[in-house]
């Protein structure tokens, strides 16, 4: 094993630590299911371990999905027929020829219009956009619930950012920018309303520690069983 790496387990997370020159240390999982932490020359274990520890619950969802990733979901035709999940639902594409694009979501079917209805490159591509220009309707409107449910706890997010993020649901800036992924908009209110909550309280704690989940569990109390069942759903 070269000098400058090591590997190290913690629970069922075993890593690979790589040292350089980097001033912090980040944790990447790679689409092996394998985690890397790339760290400064001369960080000690206790530190590796504190942090690893932190983000365990983002390790280890992001890690588990990787291992539960079903290669056909990498290979959708974005024919019409397809089942695709909209605000927690499955909902059937349906295809139409148009000479004006479009696409519109309703409780169990999803209408998308095109003159290209067998290219899957462009109908997919509509399907996100709709997909986002839903996400920036609903989120803020949720965003606003979870803040009103909470006021006693006086959340100050400096904004709400939606875009898409393939690795993670959501996450919240040293400033106190709140950003979700477009990729909630698949799944139900409750577990963007979990991943709302979450970041939330990263305003008052920016870790993962046993401060950060106890406020989570006041605000959230059935948090573990929602995280457990997000980490069924692949991004």
């Amino acid at each position: 094993m070269l000098k400058d790496q090591k590997f190290l387990k913690i629970e069922d997370i075993e890593f690979k630590v790589i040292y350089s020159r980097r001033r912090t240390i980040g944790i990447s999982v790679l689409p092996d299911s394998s985690v890397i932490v790339r760290v400064p020359f001369l960080t000690s274990i206790k530190t590796i371990t504190r942090i690893v520890n932190e983000k365990y619950g983002w390790v280890l969802k992001h890690r588990d999905n990787y291992r539960k990733l079903d290669n056909s979901s990498l290979n959708r035709s974005y024919t019409s027929g397809e089942a695709h999940l909209f605000r927690g639902n499955e909902s059937i594409l349906r295809i139409e020829k148009s000479g004006k694009s479009y696409i519109r979501f309703y409780d169990n079917t999803i209408e998308l219009g095109t003159g290209r209805t067998d290219d899957a490159r462009i109908i997919k591509s509509l399907l996100y956009k709709g997909y986002k220009n839903e996400a920036l309707i609903h989120f803020p409107e949720l965003m606003n619930k979870v803040l009103r449910e909470h006021e006693n706890q006086m959340f100050k997010p400096t904004g709400l950012v939606i875009r898409t993020m393939k690795r993670r649901w959501g996450s919240c800036s040293n400033k106190g920018l709140i950003t979700l992924s477009t990729e909630l908009i698949k799944l139900a209110d409750l577990f963007i309303e979990y991943v709302i909550t979450h970041e939330l309280c990263h305003l008052k704690h920016h870790n993962h520690g046993k401060e950060y989940y106890k406020l989570l569990s006041e605000l959230f109390p059935d948090y573990k069983q929602i995280r457990k069942e997000l980490r069924k759903y692949i991004q």
